[in-house]
């Protein structure tokens, strides 16, 4: 494993990508799916794919502004958990998140729908677990901040990306900083205990000092937490239509946020996460790398140790919007199974375990790495070849990335893929 010039490969945050999916040859049973799984430590997600906007670097799976079918969709939102619910009665969950697209997006009334099907269908206790939400400026208002504060979610993250309307624009995202500051002052009055707020660097035409302004007013809000997110251009998003060609100079305004909210008393968790120092780190997946997953909603993603599956996966309005139909007008029956997924023997669960534990700030425990798979961490050789580079530290049992290593999360993580993966996400048509 050889460093390169050109660190920014893929952010790699799961494993395997949804472009390894497809069809299962047999249809799984949810049940027969989860029958051997311990079901009394999961992570619960729920996906709301629509926004008000489609940001120009973005490829997740979400529609902007639609017209209609929300409520079908929120009725099928409800059906999926119920039926969860009692095809597996004994589901605990210790962690959640409630993602997409933006959840806020939703008029309050449906927003206050959503979150109670979470909670009282799905049977996530919202007010006792740790989880978190994803909003965005347009989106957040007064009475939703009174019903996330109400449901006790922990953690706001809330897309900035620039201070500099000039560069949101750019984005394809254009709010103004008046509407960013609105935002922000409400959720800083509120009693959510985190307020998260992501930043992009590397955006056309964008230098450091622009860069080091959007830092430095960031900071008026006094977030728990800042995310500073490389910008990618990706097939089928805005940004890859407009072409824009420059010098890569995402490695130097890395460092540079990097050693600013250091300065600031800001903890680098990650690559992208640099967390208060006095508040500490939280886990909020308690441990993702051999834990399950239960999500619900059109593009959601699931994982047993063994399987991993979702609904099917697209970038494209168009193909989206079919899916989320699709999605909207199965019956309860229809939830009952798996259709679409991936089967990860030891091998991949392996890999699995190295990106979930070492990427996007986790820590892999190598006692709990040798007691789940049966042999020694030294007898990985991925992990020899990080400790050569000086990309680990290790403190008794817990080996985490380095500031080198975390600088290159996007060149690690995709080297710990495997030629499988690889060679079905390059056979993978995306829509």
């Amino acid at each position: 494993m050889q460093p390169k010039d050109n660190i920014y490969e893929q952010y790699a945050y799961s494993y395997p990508h949804k472009q390894a999916y497809r069809e299962l040859p047999t249809p799984i049973p949810l049940q027969a799916a989860w029958s051997k799984e311990d079901k009394t430590r999961l992570s619960a997600y729920l996906h709301l794919p629509f926004c008000e906007m489609r940001c120009g670097f973005c490829n997740l799976f979400t529609v902007s502004n639609p017209k209609n079918g929300i409520d079908t969709y929120l009725n099928a939102l409800q059906r999926e958990a119920q039926n969860h619910r009692a095809t597996l009665p004994s589901i605990q969950f210790e962690a959640y998140a409630i993602g997409g697209g933006t959840p806020t997006f939703l008029e309050v009334d449906d927003f206050a729908k959503m979150l109670s099907i979470f909670k009282n269908d799905l049977g996530v206790d919202t007010n006792q677990k740790y989880g978190s939400i994803e909003a965005s400026p347009k989106s957040i208002s007064p009475e939703k901040i009174a019903l996330i504060e109400s449901y006790g979610i922990d953690r706001v993250s809330i897309g900035i990306q620039s201070w500099i309307a000039q560069e949101t624009k750019l984005l394809g995202r254009p709010q103004t900083p008046e509407l960013a500051h609105q935002a922000l002052s409400q959720l800083a009055n509120s009693t959510i205990p985190e307020i998260n707020i992501d930043l992009i660097y590397g955006i056309h035409g964008q230098t450091p000092k622009s860069w080091l302004y959007s830092l430095q007013k960031t900071m008026e809000f006094d977030p728990v937490e800042v995310y500073l997110y490389p910008l990618y251009t990706r097939p089928l998003t805005g940004l890859e239509k407009m072409n824009n060609q420059e010098k890569d100079h995402r490695r130097t305004l890395y460092k540079t946020g990097r050693d600013f909210l250091k300065k600031e008393g800001y903890e680098q968790v990650s690559m992208r996460c640099f967390r208060k120092a006095a508040v500490g780190h939280v886990e909020t997946r308690h441990n993702s790398a051999v834990d399950g997953m239960i999500g619900i909603g059109a593009g959601a993603r699931s994982y047993t140790r063994t399987l991993h599956y979702s609904t099917h996966y697209a970038v494209s309005r168009k193909a989206i919007q079919s899916i989320i139909e699709t999605y909207s007008n199965k019956k309860s029956t229809d939830f009952q199974e798996i259709t679409y997924g991936i089967y990860l023997d030891e091998v991949e669960q392996i890999r699995r375990f190295l990106i979930k534990s070492l990427i996007d700030g986790g820590s892999l425990d190598v006692d709990l790495f040798e007691q789940h798979f049966n042999q020694k961490i030294t007898s990985i050789s991925i992990v020899s070849d990080l400790f050569e580079q000086g990309w680990l530290t290790q403190n008794g049992s817990i080996i985490r990335l380095n500031e080198a290593g975390m600088e290159m999360e996007d060149f690690i993580g995709p080297a710990l893929f495997s030629d499988n993966i690889l060679n079905l996400m390059s056979e993978y048509e995306l829509q």
